[in-house]
C-alpha cells in the first residue's frame, strides 16, 4: 500500500491526492445501504442482539460515571492537604516557640 505524501510543488497534486484518498475510502465490499439492511435484519433475527450490547449497560449508575474513583481521588487529595497543613502548622509552631525562647534568653 502506498503511503500518503503531500505534494506541494506539483501542479494538481492536491486534487490527485484527494482523488486517491477518495478511492481508498470508497473501496468497500458492499454498499452502505446493503450493510445497514444486513444489520437491521441481523438484529431482528436475533431478537435485539443482546450479545452485541455494550457491557456498560450492566453497570450501576455510580460505576458508570466512575464516582467511586472520583471519590477515592478526592479523599486522597483531602488527606494530602490535611497532612500538609498539619505539618506546616507544626513546623511553624516550632519556629515560633524557638523564636520566643531566643528572645527570653
Amino acid at each position: 500500500m502506498e503511503e500518503f505524501k503531500p505534494r506541494k510543488k506539483e501542479r494538481g497534486g492536491y486534487k490527485k491526492n484527494a482523488m486517491w484518498l477518495s478511492t481508498i475510502h470508497h473501496d468497500q465490499p458492499m454498499k452502505p445501504l446493503d450493510r445497514a439492511i444486513f444489520w437491521i435484519e441481523f438484529v431482528m433475527r436475533h431478537k435485539g442482539a443482546k450479545h452485541l450490547r455494550p457491557l456498560a449497560h450492566n453497570l450501576t449508575w455510580y460505576l458508570y460515571h466512575s464516582l467511586d474513583v472520583i471519590g477515592f481521588l478526592l479523599a486522597c487529595v483531602a488527606a494530602m492537604a490535611f497532612l500538609s497543613i498539619k505539618s506546616f502548622l507544626f513546623i511553624y509552631q516550632k519556629f515560633v516557640t524557638m523564636g520566643k525562647k531566643m528572645k527570653n534568653e
